[in-house]
């Protein structure tokens, strides 16, 4: 675990906004995030984080990056800094990667996104006979939070778009009840 504060399960006490990840390159299989991201604040952030993901995850290494929805209540908390949907991800992953990620370090490919939807909403839609793709692009507080799943590609400098994530709902995080 890395943080800005020593607790219990914190190994590495850093700022990763201003600091390299203290791992080697190419030396990481598996690279998990849970609600960071949204506090990122330094000028240019994520793009110092996104980067040394890149440097230090292995050629087809996993990215699991959690936060909550832009479109919900939790996501507009105090302390927040970025409000993340999709788009953040078109940008990071494919639209504008080399802005995010550089030249020269490898890209991203967003393999599947996981929604942690609010209790009851699938059924509420469907009583409402609003499709879920709607409520997902349009409405507020259908999505508590959401995961994407990416892969690092070490072969290439430029990515190949557009990606076609799996699109997974869930009531809670890894059971899937509903893919898109």
């Amino acid at each position: 675990g890395i943080d800005l504060a020593p607790a219990p399960a914190v190994d590495h006490v850093m700022d990763i906004e201003r600091e390299p990840l203290p791992f080697a390159d190419h030396s990481v299989d598996y690279i998990y995030s849970s609600h960071t991201f949204e506090h990122l604040e330094a000028p240019g952030s994520p793009c110092q984080t996104l980067r040394e993901i890149i440097r230090v995850g292995r050629h087809a290494a996993t990215v699991e990056i959690w936060t909550p929805s832009g479109k919900s209540d939790p996501g507009l908390l105090f302390g927040h800094r970025v409000f993340y949907t999709e788009t953040h991800w078109k940008h990071i992953c494919y639209e504008y990667d080399g802005f995010y990620l550089g030249d020269g370090l490898g890209r991203f490919h967003w393999m599947r996104t996981q929604y942690l939807l609010y209790p009851g909403i699938l059924e509420t839609l469907d009583a409402l006979k609003i499709p879920i793709e709607f409520a997902l692009t349009h409405m507020m507080n259908v999505v508590l939070e959401f995961g994407v799943f990416l892969a690092i590609d070490k072969t290439i400098h430029k990515a190949r778009a557009p990606h076609h994530p799996i699109r997974e709902l869930c009531y809670e995080r890894y059971r899937v009840i509903r893919t898109l």
